[in-house]
């Protein structure tokens, strides 16, 4: 299988077996990712390589807070999407699995640090959303901007 950072200029290649989804809502995926949560898996690191552009994969690692490994987050330097995340000498690959082309053979398993949820996402009220299969009808969006004081179609694309 495939993946990709968002600007393309960082591709590499892994093949299974692979792990199922971890789903993390530590505060520090929340920070690396943006977002309420991080949704990774892990295959084995001889199983893994860069197809192009190692050259534009950095790292931070943020201080150990309990022990060893650091916490990495890997990015692309030109358009900033996260990446694996490798280790020397660790035997398994981090993959964030909105890098991956295709379907991945996987299902999520698990929410871990759930203490630490957003206290904005309820995990049981997520199934009841609304579902879009791409943005949201114009009124659906009208209403969604109205507490911003906005009626009219704001374009995501």
């Amino acid at each position: 299988m495939v993946g990709r950072c968002f600007c393309g200029s960082v591709a590499f290649e892994f093949e299974g077996p692979l792990t199922d989804v971890e789903i993390c809502h530590c505060s520090r995926c929340q920070r690396a990712s943006g977002s309420p949560f991080a949704a990774e898996f892990r295959v084995r690191a001889e199983r893994f390589r860069w197809l192009r552009g190692e050259e534009r994969v950095s790292f931070f690692d943020a201080p150990i807070l309990n022990e060893p490994p650091a916490y990495r987050r890997s990015f692309c330097t030109r358009c900033g999407s996260p990446l694996p995340a490798l280790f020397e000498g660790n035997p398994v690959v981090a993959i964030p699995t909105g890098l991956v082309e295709g379907n991945l053979p996987a299902r999520a398993a698990s929410h871990i640090w759930v203490s630490k949820k957003a206290s904005w996402l309820s995990l049981r009220e997520l199934p009841t959303l609304p579902q879009h299969a791409t943005d949201p009808t114009p009124e659906a969006n009208t209403e969604r901007m109205r507490p911003l004081g906005l009626d009219q179609k704001t374009d995501r694309s």
